[in-house]
Formats: structure tokens, C-alpha cells, sequence
């Protein structure tokens, strides 16, 4: 009898130091308590551009999601190329996100020196917006369709053309105008949609290819001259806007779109939580309708697998469209 109990006090001591422990062990205790403090996604270009806008919008409404900070930070350069190899190094713990462009899978089918690969050093985990790129102009440009550009630029010793930086979607878009036109398109990269959309506004250089949300506030303004879309259908967003492939250019394709990823071993429980909740915040009718304002859309809910194979399927494309520009970053 006395065994029995003297059993029972130490099963019961056993259980009281077992409470204790996981009482004192927060990881034991709240096993789901992503994120514990705030979280920084980095936006690939300067501020202003789709990148930034789309970025801040996003941060803002996560913030509200998991009641904690998730803070924008800007880390422009090389169409995205800085920012990207920089959260490819940071630790796997979902407490450092990127927010990148096309540029994401373009890079490595440009330059040698791209220290990331799109796929295996990242963990994909949303699609978060699409938005047609524009070719538009300064409104003292003396052309309205493609045609009449054409026809302009081919009058011109050169054409210099803006983009948001070397090796980009909208960089590629110019380069392969000038390969299937014809025309002499000299490239001026910036670091980042903004100020390069600016410098065309003041008439610095005489256009620009540009994602449609970085340039739609200056059209609607008058202050810039929408001449085609880039992708290969019109856009909902400018329905009376023609393409490029409409003029005669076939198979020209090229488009802008957003995604959240973070580095490669992040907990899939995290990517999962991130995943359900950006396609919740970028699919609601409420910022379908900022986008629609500024002139981008939702780009549905993917799931992270899916956005995966999203990301490969863009890799072969672009390495496609690279090959057929030429197009090569200087090292």
C-alpha cells in the first residue's frame, strides 16, 4: 500500500514539474506565435513605383491580419537584383520578406553574377498583383499609335527610353521593340519606376515602358501619352488602348506582375499563414478597387505550391524572351 502511494507522489510530482516547464517555455506553451515582433518586407525598388505602393498597402493590412508591425523597406538597385540577394541571405524565420517584380526571375537569364536562383533560394508564397506594362511618351512627342511611333523614332538618330532598371520586364519590353520594329531605342536604366517615369514627365527623355500603375496618374493628368499596351491582349484596365501585337508585332507579351516570397527553409506553417492571408487581403472587393484606381489588379489566389509553379513556368518564358533580345547585363 505504502508503494502504491509513494508511486502516485511521484507521478504527481512528475506532472506538477511538467506543467511547470512548458508553462515557463513560450515555444512550448504557444507553438503558433508567428510573428512575436515586427517584420520587415523588403520592396525591391524605389519608393513610388507599383513595387512601393502595392508593398505599403499590403504591409498595412498584414499589420492589421496578425497585429503586428510588418514595416516597408526600401532596397532599390539593378531591377531588383540588390533586394533579392539580400533577404536570400537573411534567416529563415518569416521575419524578413521580399516583395519583387518580374525582374525576380529575369536576372539570372541576364547577368552571370546573379547570386540567386529564383525558385530554390526562395520560398514562394504569393502572387500579389498583375499590371500591364505601357509604352507612353512625353505629350510633346508628336505620335498617338504605334504606327505614327514608329515612323518617328525611324526619323531620329536615337530614341533614348526610360525604364525601372537594367534587365527588367520593362527594360526587355524596349529591347525587344527595338529588335521587332526596328527602331533606335537607346536604353536609360533607373532605380525604380518612379524616377524614371518623372524624368519623362519633365521631358528629360522623350518616353518610357512603364508598369500601367506607375503611369497611370500622369496620364489621367495629361501629362503623359499612352501609345500601346505590352501585353498580348488589351488590357481591362485600358480597354481602348491598343496592343503592340495589334500593330503588326506578333507574339510581343510582355507584362509586369508582384510577388511575396521568403528565403529558402522558412517553415511551411509560416509560408501557409502569409499565403492565406495576403490572398485574402489582395482579393477582397476592397482593394480590387484601390488597385483598379491605380491602375493594377488582383492576381488571384494561388495557393504556395501553385505560385510555384507560377514562378518556374515565368523563369522559362523570360529565358525565352532573353534569348530572343540578346539582352546581356554588363558584369
Amino acid at each position: 500500500m505504502k508503494s502504491f502511494q509513494a508511486r502516485l507522489r511521484l507521478l504527481a510530482l512528475c506532472g506538477s514539474a511538467l506543467t511547470a516547464i512548458v508553462a515557463a517555455s513560450p515555444a512550448l506553451a504557444q507553438p503558433d506565435a508567428y510573428p512575436s515582433r515586427p517584420v520587415t518586407i523588403v520592396v525591391a525598388f524605389a519608393p513610388g513605383g507599383m513595387t512601393d505602393i502595392v508593398g505599403r498597402l499590403l504591409a498595412a493590412e498584414l499589420s492589421q491580419a496578425f497585429k503586428q508591425s510588418f514595416v516597408v523597406e526600401n532596397r532599390p538597385g539593378a531591377a531588383g537584383q540588390v533586394a533579392t540577394e539580400y533577404v536570400a541571405r537573411k534567416p529563415d524565420d518569416g521575419y524578413t520578406l521580399l516583395l519583387s517584380a518580374t525582374g525576380h526571375v529575369i536576372a539570372p537569364a541576364v547577368q552571370k553574377s546573379v547570386r540567386y536562383q529564383p525558385v530554390k533560394d526562395f520560398e514562394p508564397i504569393a502572387l500579389i498583383a498583375k499590371a500591364p506594362n505601357l509604352l507612353v511618351v512625353n505629350p510633346s512627342v508628336p505620335v498617338k499609335t504605334v504606327q505614327e511611333f514608329v515612323k518617328w523614332a525611324k526619323a531620329q538618330p536615337s530614341v533614348p527610353y526610360g525604364s525601372a532598371g537594367v534587365g527588367g520586364s520593362t527594360h526587355l519590353a524596349g529591347e525587344l521593340f527595338r529588335q521587332v520594329a526596328g527602331v533606335p531605342l537607346v536604353h536609360v536604366p533607373y532605380k525604380g519606376a518612379s524616377p524614371s517615369t518623372n524624368d519623362v514627365v519633365a521631358g528629360q527623355i522623350p518616353m518610357v515602358f512603364q508598369d500601367s500603375m506607375s503611369v497611370s496618374a500622369f496620364i489621367a493628368a495629361g501629362k503623359l501619352r499612352p501609345i500601346a499596351v505590352t501585353s498580348a491582349e488589351r488590357s481591362k484596365l485600358f480597354p481602348d488602348l491598343p496592343t503592340i501585337a495589334e500593330a503588326g508585332y506578333k507574339n510581343y507579351d510582355l507584362y509586369t506582375w508582384l510577388g511575396l516570397y521568403a528565403p529558402a527553409g522558412t517553415p511551411p506553417e509560416i509560408v501557409a499563414r502569409l499565403n492565406r492571408e495576403a490572398n485574402r487581403i489582395m482579393s477582397s472587393p476592397e482593394m480590387a478597387a484601390r488597385l483598379r484606381k491605380q491602375s493594377a489588379e488582383a492576381a488571384g489566389t494561388l495557393g504556395p505550391a501553385a505560385f510555384r509553379k507560377y514562378v518556374e513556368a515565368e523563369v522559362a518564358k523570360w529565358q525565352r524572351t532573353v534569348q530572343i533580345t540578346g539582352v546581356k547585363v554588363e558584369e
